[in-house]
């Protein structure tokens, strides 16, 4: 028996959310399961998800790899999150990480956050132009373009797939799954990893903050990116995450 590890991907995505990472966990366990939740496959038959029918597929994929493996981790993006902390209460699990956990959600598009963050690179990038200091805009350029892309490749999702008629009934389901791995979260006892962007268009701040005061293991890393929005491993600047994220996982 060897090593597996359980991924759990976002509300109205798919298993893409962790392409980045997957060529390092091949390298690391014998097992990668990646469960596609209801009305989440080719098709994206959104009007089949149902709170009901994913908890039953994701509890019944954690026993089967803890059934068959010595060592199971857990790792969680959005609401994949909030789902692995709510697993690792109530299964044995070895590790777990949680990318922008969506215990709480939906924070404005633009939050003063980001605005500040503008403001700081458009004046840090205008200083360096003036100073004709090249390396300077170009770094402050790249940082820029590098939040212009997540946003843009957010705003596509959100057209793709949130823009449907049958947006409510789904959304409806998506804060019942929420709220249940609340309610079923009160602590949590393993090593834990959680990852935040401070551009995150999604998941506020006081999400990943409860989520460490659950923590109660001493071998517990908050980590919050300055640079990041909530989309985390899909970033065009996904390397840090990563590299942090493996080397937990090695620890």
């Amino acid at each position: 028996m060897e090593k597996a590890v359980l991924l759990l991907h976002g509300f109205l995505s798919d298993p893409g959310d962790f392409t980045p990472l997957l060529p390092h966990l091949k390298e690391r366990y014998a097992r990668i399961e990646i469960p596609v939740y209801p009305g989440h496959g080719a098709d994206e038959s959104y009007h089949d998800f149902t709170a009901e029918g994913t908890l039953a597929l994701i509890e019944d994929k954690i026993r089967e790899l803890t059934a068959s493996s010595p060592s199971v981790d857990v790792i969680g993006f959005s609401l994949g999150g909030a789902l692995s902390a709510y697993l690792a209460q109530r299964h044995s699990v070895n590790k777990l990480v949680l990318l922008a956990p969506a215990n709480k959600y939906f924070n404005f598009y633009m939050p003063f956050s980001k605005i500040r963050y503008l403001v700081k690179n458009f004046y840090a990038m205008e200083k360096a132009y003036f100073k004709r200091d090249r390396e300077g805009v170009s770094y402050y350029k790249d940082k820029l373009k590098t939040m212009f892309s997540d946003d843009f490749k957010a705003l596509k999702i959100v057209r793709e797939k949130y823009m449907k008629r049958y947006l409510r009934k789904v959304y409806q389901n998506f804060k019942t799954l929420i709220k249940t791995a609340n309610e079923g979260t009160t602590e949590i006892n393993v090593p834990c990893f959680i990852a935040w962007g401070r551009l995150d268009q999604l998941v506020p701040k006081e999400s990943v903050r409860m989520m460490r005061a659950l923590c109660r293991h001493e071998n517990t890393v908050l980590e919050i990116y300055e640079n990041h929005s909530h989309l985390m491993l899909l970033s065009r600047a996904s390397e840090e995450i990563v590299r942090d994220i493996l080397a937990f996982l090695d620890a």
